[in-house]
């Protein structure tokens, strides 16, 4: 369930923005086995050993992010909207973990969260909220709506994808818009968002585990460290988002 210190009273003005943020556990096996098996070749490589090579560098790669397949479990989603408290939803198990400044809500499983989730979104979300994070458009938005349908649930309103003139929420990538603040990286295909905190001068904690891990992690039942991970990388991408758009009060 949703902490009352998380929830707004009804009728209040939705949030002008919202940072959203997300980790995933790995795949079932049998998707993983299933990506490896829709591998296909390139066309101009005929040759069997290269073929073969090349076969098992994609299953290599596969096997190492199969966190990334669509069929991996979104484990925990934060969320920072303006104006609110911070809340991180906890999909590995019912508990409640203590993350200082944090509400934190237990949903169970991947279908208790993603329903404690939507209650939150439906809430606090409306049109023109503008939904924000880093990596958001290519990683966060998609697996999250892919897994509210593999749920078979309804998703929330500011996540449905606009489809026409329907007014859905608007959104704002980090990562694309860091590229408007950086010479040097502008040009990247992908920039971290530890390389965007460190260019913007945002102080991270310390910390003894990287995305990467967290797949581990979550095998191993680390989940308080999960959550406070995902609730620090929330936090710095709505540091981030404040800064690059102006809202930082701190700013002169």
């Amino acid at each position: 369930m949703l902490s009352e210190k998380a929830i707004p009273l009804a009728g209040i003005q939705p949030a002008a923005w919202l940072v959203l943020d997300i980790e995933t556990g790995t795949a079932p096996a049998e998707a993983v086995e299933a990506a490896i098996a829709a591998w296909k070749p390139p066309a101009n490589i005929k040759d069997e050993a290269k073929i073969e090579a090349r076969r098992q560098e994609a299953e290599a790669r596969i096997r190492e992010r199969a966190a990334l397949l669509d069929a991996s479990p979104v484990i925990c989603v934060a969320a920072i909207a303006e104006a609110h408290r911070p809340i991180v939803f906890n999909g590995m198990d019912g508990s409640q973990y203590p993350i200082e400044g944090w509400a934190v809500a237990g949903g169970g499983d991947e279908a208790g969260m993603l329903a404690a989730l939507r209650e939150f979104l439906d809430t606090v979300a409306g049109p023109e909220t503008i939904i924000v994070g880093h990596n958001l458009r290519a990683f966060d938005l998609p697996k999250l709506r892919h897994a509210y349908i593999r749920n078979k649930l309804r998703l929330p309103e500011c996540l449905k994808p606009r489809f026409g003139d329907e007014a859905r929420a608007e959104t704002a990538d980090t990562m694309a818009l860091f590229k408007a603040y950086s010479m040097e990286h502008r040009d990247d295909y992908a920039v971290s968002l530890d390389t965007v905190a460190a260019a913007l001068g945002i102080p991270r904690p310390k910390q003894l585990i990287d995305g990467a891990e967290v797949p581990k992690l979550h095998e191993a039942e680390r989940y308080h460290e999960i959550l406070t991970y995902c609730a620090i990388d929330t936090a710095t991408t709505a540091r981030a988002w404040e800064l690059m758009a102006g809202f930082a009060e701190d700013l002169k």
